[in-house]
């Protein structure tokens, strides 16, 4: 039975040629209906839309000097909901800029998998893309990207949302940007949501190291594990526990200790500990840092505490501490740290040991 597999593969590889160009056409700036969108508007939607959840909308206003609005909205009741929700958000936004007025109304360029004409209407015979759906144990496809499946992709990437108490519901947030140019690049994405009822770190944590396995077992080469805050802190955890399985952690604002300055010590030692605890020859790592993280007890201590892990590791490490407006504890998920940033995390995760990005870095990745 072992030749069934390359024979099933070749049957495989129009279907998804097809898918690759759907989404190529779909996710790409010539779909804006503008002669020349802004880096923006352009970012935002080719990079971050891909990461949201039905029902999503994406809306949109650019005038003729260049200047433009927008709001992408993920993971409504309904497509009409998302609809009237993105319009909204950007009627508002194109309310509060200053100055001269953008000169065009907010209308909405996608609903989900359609995209939207100048009437707002559905485009016949514009690309389109399906949902994915389904997943391996508690990883779920994330909908817009593109899959490839295990013995075609070229690896997976898992990505987990922070943690904002028992009543902050992260499940239908959209994935940051950064994890759309790994997409590009032949790696699958998933999503490791979990309920906010259940998202103590005790009980996530074992589950998510218990199910990379499966991974493996369905066929992904590489495993790329990815977070933000809570998210992030596990992703370490994770790796530290099982580094035959993990090849790269990205991690974005790592936190668990809250707000509370009496804690500023002891966070920062832990963040130490748990750096240490990675395997320093197979594990890649990237750490992203903020100003203005209201979680983070110092950046410039932790990013100065990843440079030196950079120095005794083999394995590439590489802090990102940010400059520029792409700031706070959300700020991975700013469409300018995608710009600014994106080509280091896809060089930190494809590039040679000895080619790929070390230390401590400011400014932006454009060379990767």
């Amino acid at each position: 039975m072992r030749w069934l597999l390359p024979l099933l593969l070749l049957a495989w590889m129009p279907a998804l040629a097809a898918d690759e160009a759907a989404h190529a056409r779909f996710f790409s700036a010539r779909s804006i209906p503008v002669p020349l969108p802004s880096a923006g508007l352009s970012i935002s939607f080719t990079q971050h839309y891909r990461g949201a959840v039905p029902h999503a909308a994406f809306a949109f206003a650019q005038g003729a000097d260049g200047r433009a609005a927008w709001s992408m909205v993920s993971g409504h009741d309904s497509p009409g909901d998302a609809e009237r929700t993105a319009l909204a958000n950007c009627t508002r936004q194109v309310s509060r800029m200053r100055g001269e007025a953008v000169g065009s109304p907010c209308r909405i360029l996608a609903v989900d998998g359609e995209l939207r004409g100048t009437s707002g209407q559905p485009q016949p015979g514009a690309a389109a893309i399906q949902p994915e759906r389904g997943g391996i144990g508690p990883f779920t496809r994330s909908p817009f990207h593109l899959h490839r499946g295990p013995h075609l992709a070229e690896g997976a990437v898992i990505w987990a949302h922070g943690y904002g108490g028992a009543e902050e519901d992260h499940r239908q947030h959209a994935l940051p940007g950064l994890v759309s140019p790994l997409n590009e690049a032949g790696f699958d994405v998933f999503r490791f949501d979990r309920h906010p009822g259940d998202d103590s770190l005790f009980v996530t944590l074992p589950r998510l190291v218990r199910a990379l396995p499966t991974l493996r077992e369905a066929g992904y080469r590489r495993i790329i594990l990815g977070g933000q805050s809570r998210g992030a802190w596990q992703a370490i955890l994770a790796a530290a526990e099982r580094p035959e399985l993990v090849d790269t952690v990205l991690a974005a604002a790592p936190a668990a200790h809250g707000e509370r300055p009496e804690y500023r010590a002891l966070a920062l030692e832990d963040f130490r500990r748990i750096l240490g605890g990675l395997d320093a020859r197979r594990t890649r790592l990237m750490v992203m840092l903020f100003e203005r993280d209201e979680f983070d007890p110092s950046p410039e201590e932790r990013a100065q505490l990843v440079a030196s892990e950079a120095q005794r590791r083999f394995a590439p490490t590489l802090a990102l501490w940010a400059s520029g407006p792409a700031r706070g504890h959300s700020g991975v998920s700013d469409w300018r740290f995608t710009r600014d940033y994106a080509g280091c995390v896809v060089t930190l995760v494809q590039a040679p040991a000895l080619a790929a990005p070390r230390g401590l870095r400011r400014e932006g990745c454009g060379g990767g």
